[in-house]
């Protein structure tokens, strides 16, 4: 091999030592199985050139590894990892020693990398106690792909180990808390550093430093004025430039034709109004990264085939709207007649302008005799067969883009811990509240919904240690919640007035494959079931706890349907016993008298970004692979399965079976228990159906989840070929809990 010169830090030349950087390889790689240092030195040389320099060694190491790392040879990724540590902690420490935790705090914050309050309550928290929970040898317990996305993902500087930034996240979420601090710091800490909790990058890029912007999504209803397109439009583009992702509920827009100001014009409908969200976001991305929004409208709204057309292939390339994401709303009615062969009507809310109010109730027959009323009066602008337009516009259009969204919005308010009439949805489909059409008449009301999130990782967290974890996170994110300042009023007076959260769960497929259980299997739905309640038991114990202690929100209503075992969707019961292991009758009664510090608590959203870090599988999904490939910001990064070679036979893969049916029985035990909703999405392989996804497929999975109370369709997922894995993550990354 022709001689090698390397470059020295001094900038010195010297002949390259090979057995120098050896050392450090030997180390990273101790006594691991299956390894060898000298075929990590072999490869590795066919990446060594004369003049490199001797920190990029360690460099070509990592890659190598990281290279080499398969199924077959799954620990070259813990000795790529381990090099990654060795080069972090050398930019950090200055060596292989962390400091103490209180100096490398007061450096961060002389750096203005962390707020400065982390050490302002000084005297209140026994840093000796912090200092004797942090353990850094957790840092040994990442994949070399998960450090990578903790990093690279939530650093707020070069100079952070994840330790240190676990403790410093724990710190400030309870740095001024009204009860025992350090403790509470200590166990956030912990909970969070051993995976058992996962947050959402929004609150992982701010904690520790002087943002406060925390929230992953918010949501607004357009009313159909100028006054309030405007207080929309603002809006919009404030809350994308501090990084939330927006739901806009567009139905109660005048449709195109309709007639403005006693029929001197014609209106223009919703499409100017969808170019404008589109136009908006794009005045708010920042380096690149573009926020993300969803329009919602109604089933029977008259523009909805040019809506459902705005991202096919089909349509002219000039006339699209590529990057947003589209939301329509069903109820019964609309599954009847497809079922039935009818057809659908389609009605301006300025022709039929009851229609709306009835959608969002609760009472179907009152909405089916009003809507044929207005067909019987001809007040439709259009008709579409209904056969065609499940197939047409439902599947086929879903199938092409992925980005439709279903939305049942009957379920959505007959299984809702709110008594006012929900209307739409976050662009993740999983956060639901009330809100009133945004004005500028009202600036101090609460008419823009903000949801801050949060997951147990069920594949850790077990039924005996929910009353403890949840009683934290639900702790954690209305501390949180109440510092947040938002850029709207609106959205101020919102968190004030409902302390709205939502806690979810991760990792479902790893916690059915760690018992050796399939989705579907009725042993599975059972102790999916008993999870459940004790998650959502605990959740509001946890809330009435705080009710108790601070008092209950300014928005909370106490009604006859408040907890789940008295709204849920009747059907799930042919899934599950209807037997109880908790006290809901003693809950309820102390939430009678204490009333519930947060009006919202549960939900499950995406959680594709934290599940790199904390190597999980996404919150209730089915894996695609073992080994996944997955591409962000340009840069690609391996992921394993949990536990991949020990459970290679007990997952069940996404696309090896028509798994949806048996998936939607986990979604609809889960939405059993939760008030909001579920990103929850549909998996689909060609190969199995003759290289095509069947529409009739796609519309049967729709009417059973609707059968089951699920209250939406996230992502149609369609396995592509020669692709490992398509993304279904949250479009705008802040749900990606």
């Amino acid at each position: 091999m022709q001689s090698i010169n390397v470059v020295k830090h001094n900038g010195s030349i010297e002949p390259l030592a090979i057995d120098k950087s050896t050392k450090s390889l030997q180390w990273a790689v101790g006594d691991l199985p299956g390894v060898s240092v000298s075929d990590i030195e072999m490869q590795s040389k066919l990446h060594f050139y004369d003049g490199i320099h001797t920190s990029y060694i360690l460099d070509v190491f990592i890659k190598t590894c990281d290279d080499l790392a398969t199924l077959r040879n799954p620990n070259y990724d813990i000795v790529a990892r381990n090099l990654k540590l060795q080069k972090l902690y050398k930019r950090v420490f200055g060596g292989i020693t962390p400091p103490r935790l209180i100096d490398f705090l007061a450096d961060r914050i002389s750096a203005v990398h962390y707020s400065e309050k982390l050490l302002y309550n000084h005297n209140a928290i026994d840093f000796a106690a912090l200092e004797q929970a942090i353990d850094h040898s957790r840092d040994f317990t990442f994949t070399s792909s998960g450090l990578d996305a903790l990093v690279n993902g939530y650093k707020v500087c070069n100079m952070e180990t994840p330790q240190f930034m676990f403790m410093a996240i724990a710190i400030d979420v309870f740095r001024d808390y009204h009860i025992d601090p350090t403790q509470h710091i200590v166990d956030f800490y912990h909970a969070l550093s051993t995976f058992q909790i996962t947050l959402p990058s929004p609150e992982m890029r701010a904690l520790r430093t002087n943002s406060t912007d925390y929230a992953s999504c918010i949501i607004f209803r357009m009313g159909d004025s100028i006054d309030s397109w405007d207080a929309c439009d603002s809006a919009l583009l404030k809350h994308t430039v501090a990084s939330a992702g927006v739901g806009v509920d567009i139905a109660d827009v005048a449709s195109l034709g309709d007639v403005v100001k006693s029929g001197k014009i014609k209106h223009s409908g919703k499409l100017p109004i969808c170019k404008s969200i589109d136009t908006t976001i794009q005045k708010a991305s920042q380096e690149g990264r573009r926020g993300s929004a969803t329009p919602y409208i109604a089933f029977f709204d008259p523009e909805i085939e040019t809506i459902f057309a705005l991202k096919s292939p089909r349509m002219p390339v000039e006339d699209r709207i590529n990057d947003l994401s589209y939301g329509i709303k069903l109820n019964q009615l609309a599954y009847d007649r497809a079922k039935s062969g009818g057809v659908i009507s389609l009605f301006s809310v300025r022709k039929a302008p009851k229609l709306l109010e009835l959608f969002y109730g609760t009472d179907i027959d009152a909405f089916t005799k009003y809507y044929e009323q207005c067909e019987a009066e001809e007040l439709f602008t259009s008709q579409i067969d209904a056969q065609d337009y499940w197939e047409r516009l439902v599947a086929v259009e879903s199938t092409e883009t992925s980005s439709y969204y279903i939305m049942n919005i009957d379920e959505m308010n007959a299984n809702s811990h709110i008594p006012r009439p929900i209307t739409m949805a976050n662009i993740c489909i999983e956060y639901m509240t009330s809100v009133q059409p945004l004005s500028s008449e009202h600036p101090n009301r609460p008419d823009i919904g903000v949801c801050v999130l949060g997951n147990v990782n069920q594949g850790k967290v077990g039924i005996d240690q929910l009353p403890h974890i949840t009683n934290l996170l639900v702790r954690a994110q209305s501390h949180i919640m109440t510092r947040q300042v938002h850029p709207t009023s609106q959205a101020n007076a919102y968190v004030d007035t409902y302390h709205d959260i939502g806690l979810g769960l991760s990792n479902h497929a790893f916690w059915l494959a760690n018992q050796g259980l399939r989705y579907g299997q009725q042993e599975a739905l059972d102790k999916h079931n008993e999870w459940m309640e004790h998650f959502s038991f605990n959740c509001h114990v946890a809330s009435v706890d705080l009710a108790s202690e601070l008092g209950a929100a300014k928005g909370f209503e106490y009604h006859d349907k408040l907890l789940p075992i008295n709204r849920y969707n009747r059907n799930v019961d042919k899934l599950v016993n209807r037997v109880y292991d908790c006290d809901w009758a003693q809950l309820n009664l102390r939430i009678q008298q204490h009333g519930m510090y947060n009006v919202g608590l549960m939900m499950v959203p995406p959680s594709e970004t934290s599940a790199g870090p904390s190597n999980q599988t996404t919150s209730l999904e089915p894996i695609r692979n073992l080994l996944t490939i997955m591409d962000k910001s340009g840069v690609n990064y391996k992921q394993f399965a949990p536990d991949a070679i020990r459970l290679a036979d007990k997952y069940d893969f996404a696309y090896d079976r028509d798994i949806n049916k048996d998936f939607l029985k986990h979604v609809a035990i889960t939405q059993k228990w939760i008030d909001k909703g579920i990103s929850a999405n549909a998996f689909y392989n060609p190969e199995l159906t003759n290289s095509k996804v069947s529409a009739k497929a796609v519309i049967s999975d729709l009417f059973f989840a609707k059968k089951y109370g699920v209250k939406g369709r996230y992502y149609q997922s369609t396995k592509m070929p020669d692709e490992q894995e398509q993304q279904s993550a949250c479009a705008g990354g802040g749900c990606s809990v």
